[in-house]
């Protein structure tokens, strides 16, 4: 009964996410487009150099986010309220102490930055100057913040994360559409307003959670035992998070390095569009983490394993069925949203998309990892094998090779820090490496290759004819989901899925 309650909720908040990731998706799109056209094409420049400068705090920002929701998931998992409320206090005195640093980095060395190092039109300073101001005091309470929507993830209330996101975004619409009507300098209304949502949502979660988790009722205590073993993981996921940081950052300025901004641009394309469906992969993630993590801290390794090996398959299809198609179309996709296609763009997007499928086995065995709290070894390897990638692209450009040879790179060190995943876990937890590759990896990529070859067929066999892409592109999609049904899931899964299509379409009818 308690699996299957679990079960249910997963369900559901993955329901939630895959809700807000969409909506986000949609509606931030539109505010963009807005949001260039109010304030013009100068200003809306200053503002993302000069949010850059104060983003580059967010490095810790996600690193301490990380540690906080790992503590205080494993806490919750062993039930131990009174230890519960000792990480969270000692986690926001952390944080108070990581704002006040910041705060005074931010008026020196950032301040000094602004007005001295970078370029801005000598007219707009006095605006450059109240956006880093706004921008710094937004940045402060958004790493305020951290500790209560750490505690919402580890008690798994997806539900109030998403409606304030939700709810969020609508309004930003609203105060969008209202720069053009701004009795003052827009710049500096749009950047007030950015604040003025972060601090009414942060806000918002401190009083929520204060009410309705004990935990959360904050004590000026700073645990030294738990202070120790939170700087020692912070300190190594900080450096996993370099290393991730700078695999991105460093591969698009060796990629300017030896073939200029045009390759850069599709890149920036192909990065774009990987990243709206890494979102969505997510959303699926951030509802099985939780419990993953508490199974590890109760000892219930044989349910923590479960939710492993389907959460990766089910991670996979998910992806799969949304990623095949848009491949095997890639040129037509592309056709109906850029007006001007740069060059190896359509390939770029392929094989990034590869890297992400490739990447998803990888998910739920990082939470394991994480949870376990020992990640000196697992940081350094991985995060030793993930910088690899610029030197790496450096090389085989050096040697002549082309532009997309970077994103082969990048796939086979996927696959070597994969490996270097299942080999500290069998160390660490005597974790079956043979049972992950037939039950997960053997039965994904058969699936894959299945969809892949019917698809090929479909397309040779369809005659040329006035809306070929239209029905190919439809096609794909209903064989992908179709074929994954069938070879992808066992027949309890198959079951599991009519039954609530049945009782869907049931409570439409009688609706």
């Amino acid at each position: 009964m308690a699996e299957e309650n679990s079960n249910k909720r997963i369900a559901r908040n993955t329901m939630l996410l895959y809700t807000r990731s969409l909506v986000n998706l949609v509606i931030g799109l539109y505010t963009s487009r807005l949001t260039l056209d109010a304030l013009g094409i100068a200003d809306y420049g200053i503002y993302n150099v000069v949010g850059s400068l104060v983003a580059l705090f967010g490095l810790f920002n996600g690193s301490l986010n990380t540690a906080i929701s790992r503590f205080i998931t494993y806490e919750l998992g062993r039930n131990n309220n009174q230890r519960l409320n000792k990480v969270f206090s000692s986690s926001l005195s952390i944080l108070f102490i990581f704002a006040l640093v910041i705060f005074i980095l931010g008026e020196t060395v950032g301040l000094w930055a602004v007005n001295c190092r970078m370029v801005f039109p000598a007219d707009r300073m006095n605006a450059v100057n109240w956006v880093y101001q706004i921008s710094l005091m937004t940045f402060l309470v958004s790493l305020l913040n951290v500790a209560y929507t750490a505690t919402l993830t580890a008690h798994e209330n997806f539900r109030v994360l998403a409606t304030v996101e939700i709810l969020l975004t609508g309004v930003k619409v609203i105060c969008v559409i209202l720069l053009y009507y701004a009795p003052m300098d827009r710049l500096i209304y749009f950047a007030g307003y950015c604040f003025l949502l972060t601090l009414a949502s942060s806000g918002f979660y401190a009083l929520y959670c204060s009410r309705h988790y004990s935990s959360c009722r904050y004590r000026a205590i700073l645990d030294k035992p738990f202070l120790k073993e939170m700087g020692a993981f912070y300190s190594w996921n900080l450096f996993g998070s370099i290393a991730w940081l700078l695999k991105g950052a460093g591969i698009n300025v060796v990629i300017n390095l030896f073939f200029g901004v045009l390759i850069n641009a599709a890149q920036a394309v192909a990065s774009q569009v990987s990243s709206g469906v890494t979102s969505l992969m997510g959303s699926f993630s951030s509802a099985m983490q939780p419990q993953i993590t508490k199974s590890y801290a109760a000892g219930d390794y044989e349910h923590m394993w479960k939710l492993v090996f389907n959460g990766t398959r089910y991670s996979f299809f998910l992806l799969a069925v949304f990623m095949l198609p848009l491949c095997f179309n890639i040129d037509f996709i592309l056709s109906l949203w850029l007006k001007e296609i740069p060059a190896y763009t359509n390939i770029f997007v392929i094989l990034l998309l590869a890297n992400v499928l490739a990447e998803s086995y990888s998910t739920y065995l990082i939470t394991v990892l994480l949870a376990t709290g020992k990640i000196a070894l697992y940081q350094a390897s991985v995060g030793t094998i993930l910088l690899l990638n610029v030197p790496l692209s450096y090389l085989v450009f050096q040697w002549g090779f082309p532009p997309v040879s970077f994103l082969i790179v990048s796939i086979v060190l996927t696959i070597m820090a994969l490996i270097m995943r299942l080999w500290l876990l069998k160390k660490m937890l005597r974790f079956s490496v043979l049972s992950f590759l037939k039950q997960v990896v053997l039965k994904t990529v058969s699936a894959s290759l299945l969809i892949c070859l019917v698809n090929c067929a479909i397309y040779l066999l369809l005659p040329d004819m006035y809306g070929k892409r239209i029905i190919f592109l439809l096609s794909t999609s209903l064989l992908s989901i179709l074929l994954t049904y069938l070879t992808g899931l066992n027949n309890q899964e198959k079951i599991l899925i009519l039954q609530q299509l049945k009782k869907r379409i049931t409570s439409l009818i009688h609706s």
